[in-house]
């Protein structure tokens, strides 16, 4: 089961177009660290996508909830272009899919701008 999906914990200043002049929680910023260990050599960074794997933050927006993530995640994907694989076995990015999906969301929400966001106190 899914549980409810994670929200997100970002302050940027006014007009912001660099992550690294906000601030974000706990959550958000272990998902940043883990996308950015476990998802950016296909995603690309700060999620906006490859030649071969899709921008996740307009995914987000368009079609993917934390339901339908949380399913990916566990099951893989097979698409036209690409496929994901499952993550099932890999304790390492499951333990992390929350604050993945929070990350992602705030990305998708663009209340995040790209690059690595700073850790609140």
């Amino acid at each position: 089961m899914a549980g409810p999906a994670p929200v997100y914990d970002v302050s940027c200043p006014a007009g912001a177009t660099q992550a690294e002049k906000c601030q974000v929680g706990k959550d958000t910023y272990v998902g940043w660290r883990s996308f950015a260990t476990h998802c950016v050599q296909c995603h690309g960074g700060s999620a906006m996508g490859s030649t071969f794997a899709p921008n996740l933050a307009e995914r987000l927006k368009t079609r993917v909830d934390w339901l339908r993530f949380h399913y990916v995640m566990h099951h893989g994907y097979t698409g036209k272009v690409g496929a994901m694989p499952s993550f099932a076995k890999n304790n390492a990015v499951l333990k992390d899919m929350g604050p993945i999906y929070s990350y992602l969301l705030a990305r998708a929400d663009n209340a995040l701008p790209p690059g690595r966001p700073v850790k609140k106190p």
